[in-house]
């Protein structure tokens, strides 16, 4: 059973047939996959889908592997998305030289499914683990020319669409393609769920009270108020420290 069936996975792969059968294998155990067949569409494609994970393989035709990386590595949309390098070389100076190049995985060639569905969810726990320590400090959201990025401290609340969300700034509601469970994966502690449809940022809070007997509500920095449910009202009051 894989441990993040809600991840995104990019293949990076010109092989087409195995492309075929690794994206069969990933969303059987529930991940999205974004297959690339073409080195040079591999960092534009990244920054559009924003993936949470890469496999790249290095032999490709046009631009390599190594190049691909080089690139996802000094894009700051996403530098930090652990990428999984796929390759027929086996020597340990080959290994070295892909993990010290900013891989974060080496798997040779012929590989067992098994082993690579295995080294998968570990890549993801890791990538998790870091979130859930540290907290995401930058949100994605679509912008004119493809991604842009706002600071946490920015954002006021997120509103929860269909698959999407809104993040509610000073400036303005951003729609981003990250939904409200994968904002609510990866925040750190200011930002909170109080509402199957919201989550806020509690520095953003400026009060709070019962807007009826059955409605407890937030009032946030821009004059915007958000409601809370009434499960977790105390929950929210906790961590207000107002008991």
């Amino acid at each position: 059973m894989s441990t993040s069936p809600n991840a995104k996975i990019m293949i990076v792969e010109d092989d087409a047939e195995l492309v075929r059968g690794l994206k069969r294998l990933l969303e059987s155990d529930g991940y999205e996959v974004v297959p690339a067949t073409v080195s040079m569409h591999a960092l534009p494609l990244a920054l559009r889908e924003q993936p949470d994970l890469i496999v790249l393989d290095v032999m490709m035709p046009g631009i390599d592997g190594w190049e691909v990386l080089r690139r996802i590595r000094s894009s700051t949309a996403v530098a930090s998305t652990p990428v999984m390098m796929l390759t027929a070389k086996t020597s340990v100076d080959d290994r070295v030289f892909g993990l010290s190049s900013g891989a974060d995985d080496y798997l040779t060639k012929p590989f067992a499914l098994r082993e690579f569905r295995a080294r998968i969810d570990a890549l993801l726990r890791r990538s998790r683990a870091g979130f859930e320590t540290h907290g995401i400090k930058r949100m994605p959201v679509t912008a004119e020319r493809g991604v842009a990025f706002v600071d946490v401290a920015d954002v006021l609340y997120i509103e929860g669409m269909r698959n999407h969300c809104l993040i509610h700034t000073a400036d303005g509601a951003l729609p981003s393609r990250m939904s409200l469970g994968e904002v609510e994966e990866r925040a750190g502690e200011g930002l909170m769920r109080v509402h199957r449809s919201y989550i806020v940022n509690l520095d953003a809070v400026r009060g709070c009270h019962w807007a009826t007997k059955s409605a407890f509500v937030l009032s946030l920095s821009n004059e915007s108020e958000v409601p809370v449910s009434r499960t977790l009202v105390a929950d929210v009051r906790r961590r207000l420290g107002l008991c």
